[in-house]
């Protein structure tokens, strides 16, 4: 089980672009160490299961605001049924990480209301 990631190629395409509009001279000498190649990284075992991870918590939430985008109740009830558990798989894979990484890991943490228009409409009184 392995996947081959490499450092943000957006990053060295958006820089290629600035240094072709001809800034200055002095701009293309800053530049040179951004532009070069990027290494291959392969991530394997407890780091790779740790990205699917977050991968599968970002995907969550991008439905979640799909779900809410089509006010579909059913659909963002069960996402958010599911979203703790996808939470805990994340914390439980980003604890066994060895050396831990950099990077904190942060709130996770999401507000959970059923009704998707309870902050739209004031209450009839």
């Amino acid at each position: 089980m392995s996947a081959a990631y490499t450092k943000s190629e957006e990053l060295a395409a958006v820089i290629r672009d600035l240094a072709s509009e001809n800034r200055a001279v002095g701009d293309s000498e800053l530049l040179s160490p951004l532009l070069a190649k990027s290494q291959l990284s392969v991530l394997t075992g407890d780091r790779l299961l740790a990205v699917q991870a977050l991968r599968l918590l970002i995907r969550v939430d991008r439905n979640l605001l799909e779900a809410r985008a089509q006010w579909n109740q059913d659909w963002f009830r069960r996402l958010m049924h599911a979203r703790p558990r996808v939470v805990a798989r994340i914390l439980r894979r980003w604890e066994i990480l060895s050396p831990p990484p950099r990077v904190a890991l942060g709130s996770l943490r999401r507000r959970y209301h059923a009704n998707l228009s309870k902050y739209l409409y004031e209450a009839k009184r």
